[in-house]
């Protein structure tokens, strides 16, 4: 094992992963930024509640793409360009009929839905104009979000940030005009998204048409039930990764409604938005580092595989112990930065401080299940996935609000995060470093 190369390879694919993976979340926080400034908090909240339907879109592809990218590189790994290909034509096959199909679906529903998720009132004329143009647009994000971890395992990786550093520029400029200049509200915040969205797939589709669908077989885009079985048993893990989030904040918004009222559920967007550029970058390192322990994985290469988790492990505590450190410092600019009312700057303030405690974990946590997922260990990925929306963030989130308020549902965060991480440190024990290899072709 040549380290020297391995390590240029894990830089190579890491810093863009993580680039890639921050800009991916960074449309949102770009509508909550103009919007909280240009139209004020409660359409802040609004944002915030309609947000998990547009999660789920991109959870969907992004579970779909990263379990099809999965499966091409172990696939590659073993010099099965043939499998591989038939990996890569069912992932934009699944993506095509997910971008379609789940838009209509919750086109129909949206209403109910959001009722369900929180929204009331003036909230749910704000939320239903936003999630109406995104799902309009659906098609794009689930097409641009599911290309993206393709270009990556095929080593494009400088391209998949490109194109979502396009639809970033696309989004800050377009929200610039509809919201401030032209007085568009939420209706114009949406419209800018799905736009820059619009970009990075036409962008991404276009890098995989020069790079790889024109000399493809038509025979590869041909549905296979074995294949995408297999897809979707990888992407479960990924899925969950990015869906799981989405469901803390319907849980957490349901709670702060019932102690803090709209006030809570504004805080609570701000608290929402910090922690997804948190937990996207360090999910980047994870999936930045996925497609190396992938290809080792399909060529039996032990030895890389335990050079690649410690060194990933250890940029990832570093990023989030730099990520905690920045929030202590520009706290104050942060609560401002989307235009939070001067009276509730102080809760603000205290719930950002304390959430900020939490990112050591995350990064432990996001980095184990990618290994697992990578290696095909399915099973421990998915379990520490579902585990905290399904069991330990609502025992602890119930259990404090319920004896310290507001404060309470602050502290649940960090406490659940560190007992998450603590479970994966436990299945990844130092005498399991890396997954056997036998163990996992018998789970196949």
């Amino acid at each position: 094992m040549e380290r020297k190369v391995i390590s240029k390879k894990f830089w190579s694919y890491v810093i863009p992963s993580m680039l890639a993976m921050l800009l991916s979340g960074f449309y949102s926080i770009i509508d909550g930024l103009f919007v909280g400034n240009a139209v004020g908090s409660e359409a802040l909240a609004a944002i915030n509640i309609a947000y998990p339907i547009q999660v789920v879109l991109n959870a969907t592809a992004i579970g779909v793409g990263i379990g099809g990218a999965i499966r091409m590189s172990c696939a590659k790994g073993a010099e099965d360009n043939a499998d591989a290909n038939k990996y890569f034509g069912n992932t934009l096959f699944l993506l095509v009929v997910a971008g379609i199909g789940l838009p209509c679906f919750f086109l129909a529903v949206h209403e109910p839905l959001l009722h369900i998720l929180g929204a009331k009132g003036s909230l749910f004329a704000g939320a239903r104009d936003y999630i109406i143009v995104i799902l309009l647009g659906g098609i794009l994000p689930v097409i641009g979000n599911g290309t993206n971890p393709l270009l990556r395992n095929d080593g494009y990786t400088r391209a998949a940030t490109i194109c979502m550093s396009m639809g970033l520029i696309t989004n800050i400029i377009l929200d610039y005009f509809f919201v401030f200049r032209f007085d568009m509200g939420l209706l114009g915040a949406g419209l800018a998204t799905i736009i820059a969205q619009g970009i990075v797939a036409l962008s991404s589709m276009l890098v995989l048409w020069i790079a790889r669908l024109k000399t493809m077989k038509l025979n590869f885009f041909r549905p296979s039930l074995k294949h995408i079985k297999k897809m979707v048993i990888s992407g479960i893990s990924p899925f969950g990764q990015t869906l799981v989030p989405c469901v803390v904040i319907i849980i957490t918004n349901w709670i702060a409604l019932k102690y803090g009222g709209n006030d809570a559920v504004t805080i609570y967007s701000i608290v929402t938005y910090v922690l997804a550029s948190a937990q996207l970058l360090l999910q980047g390192i994870g999936d930045g580092v996925q497609p190396l322990f992938s290809f080792y994985f399909g060529a039996k290469k032990e030895a890389e595989i335990h050079y690649l988790y410690h060194k990933s492990f250890f940029l990832s505590i570093v990023c989030s112990l730099l990520l905690c450190v920045s929030v202590f410092l520009f706290v104050k600019p942060l609560a401002y930065l989307f235009g939070i009312d001067a009276g509730l700057y102080e809760e603000c303030r205290m719930a950002l401080l304390i959430t900020a405690l939490a990112f050591p974990a995350i990064g432990i946590t996001r980095l184990t299940s990618a290994i697992f997922y990578a290696t095909q260990k399915s099973y421990n990925s998915s379990f520490l996935v579902y585990i905290e929306p399904c069991v330990i963030l609502p025992f602890f989130l119930i259990t404090f609000s319920s004896l310290f308020g507001v404060t309470g549902i602050w502290a649940a965060y960090p406490i659940a995060q560190f007992t998450i991480s603590s479970i994966a440190l436990i299945l990844k024990s130092p005498n399991i470093t890396v997954p056997h290899l036998t163990e996992a072709k018998h789970s196949l």
